[in-house]
């Protein structure tokens, strides 16, 4: 499969600190990529960069063949972002807030309309569209907010935290529709979080990212070789090994 990202010696300094250190690694077309690590392990500076939003100190980033230094404004296109705490219009309807978000997103009135009836059914919230986003659950917003990191039709998605706070009938629900973009729809996805319960569940390949620098990279079984866990052990585990915790 052809390689969607693409990171060369990625770095980030800030005066004295090394936040991100000469990170490489490539993200396949469809494929679930966890990105792991403790709170200032480098993940979120590594996300800002690789939306254009930060420029690296070193290295290069290509998002869907751009390149994010030269060209930040058009690989930014190519992507959706779920953050941690997505932010809506709380007066507003779910329809009313996606297609606010497709016009400043500059998708055309007619199929920005038909785009955000579909998002709405896709993410299980057709029998909800009327209601104002003040009334949405936890469970409910999420499921909006992936909605709207899709209103561009991205070819990557980034979710930070995208089951945090919720429900597991609902956890369920989104596990099952971040399966559906990836397979269905060939979108490679960025994933994060500290449940990692969810990375067993969901991801192709997972990087652990410890001060700054990637500690393990590959498939879970990769990853517990790698470390000669054992069998029994739980990627918990395997995951503090890389942290050198246990």
């Amino acid at each position: 499969m052809a390689s969607v990202i693409e990171i060369k010696n990625l770095t980030k300094k800030y005066g004295d600190l090394l936040a991100v250190d000469h990170v490489n690694y490539t993200i396949e077309e469809g494929e679930i990529f966890g990105l792991l690590g403790h709170n200032g392990a480098g993940k979120t500076t590594t996300i800002l960069m690789l939306l254009g939003l930060i420029p690296p100190t070193e290295g290069t980033a290509i998002v869907n063949g751009v390149d994010v230094i030269k060209e930040p404004l058009q690989s930014r296109r190519h992507v959706g972002l779920l953050p941690e705490n997505a932010g809506f219009y709380e007066n507003l309807t779910a329809r009313q807030n996606l297609l606010f978000y497709a016009e400043l997103a500059d998708v055309p009135d007619k199929e920005a309309s038909e785009r955000v009836e579909k998002l709405i059914d896709q993410v299980g919230l057709d029998d909800k569209r009327g209601v104002k986003v003040s009334a949405y659950s936890r469970g409910m917003r999420q499921r909006l907010g992936i909605a709207q990191s899709l209103v561009r039709d991205p070819k990557v998605l980034i979710l930070d935290e995208p089951t945090q706070g919720i429900d597991p009938e609902g956890t369920q629900d989104i596990r099952k529709l971040i399966r559906t973009l990836s397979k269905d729809r060939g979108m490679t996805i960025i994933f994060t979080t500290h449940v990692l319960y969810e990375v067993n569940k969901l991801c192709d390949r997972v990087a652990i990212m410890k001060n700054g620098a990637i500690a393990g990279i590959g498939t879970i079984p990769e990853l517990r070789k790698q470390v000669n866990a054992d069998e029994g052990e739980d990627f918990e585990q395997i995951f503090l090994r890389y942290q050198g915790v246990v």
